[in-house]
């Protein structure tokens, strides 16, 4: 899917099947260029990018969208997307609700960007975080196997990263109570 230049406005001589048509195209250009870049974003902090694709759509979206919707609008699977989906919901980004007179689930994006950051946090973020310290102790404790010329340099790196590590336990709750993601 790739992101094309919207025209804001229909040429004047279009017809109203064509300006239809033409709307139609528009809204459809508009949800690939939202789900590209979400897409993006989600690929940058280390998500599948099909989580930013669904999440983008759903942004996008005037009003909640059944799963098979979703994954006809990106050409995917309905297991892809249901996986998506499902995350996108352990991160607090979307809603599902029950569709009127249906028994089929919708799902809505959630606009507040502190949610997103929030959930990011509590489920890729911190459990890393919390990897790294157990890494870093690890580490540690092979510094009397290595050889002594090698010794004194490993054990000053392995405390500098045991102190970038503390630095950022301290500072990401900090964080996540500004984006009010706890």
């Amino acid at each position: 899917m790739t992101a094309k230049t919207l025209s804001p406005t229909l040429p004047a001589q279009a017809s109203p099947s064509s300006q239809s048509a033409g709307s139609h195209e528009a809204i459809r250009e508009f949800e690939e260029g939202i789900g590209t870049l979400f897409g993006d974003l989600a690929e940058l902090f280390g998500n599948p990018r099909s989580y930013g694709l669904i999440y983008g759509i759903l942004f996008a979206s005037r009003e909640p969208l059944p799963m098979e919707t979703i994954a006809e609008r990106l050409g995917v699977s309905i297991g892809s997307v249901s996986m998506g989906l499902r995350r996108l919901e352990e991160f607090g980004a979307i809603e599902r609700e029950r569709g009127a007179g249906r028994g089929t689930a919708l799902f809505s994006a959630k606009l507040e960007m502190r949610l997103l950051v929030g959930g990011f946090l509590r489920e890729r973020v911190l459990p890393r975080i919390a990897a790294t310290g157990t890494q870093v102790e690890d580490l540690t404790t092979l510094l009397p196997s290595l050889p002594p010329e090698d010794r004194k340099v490993s054990k000053q790196r392995l405390e500098r990263l045991s102190r970038w590590h503390s630095r950022a336990k301290s500072i990401l709750p900090f964080i996540e109570k500004l984006l009010g993601g706890g």
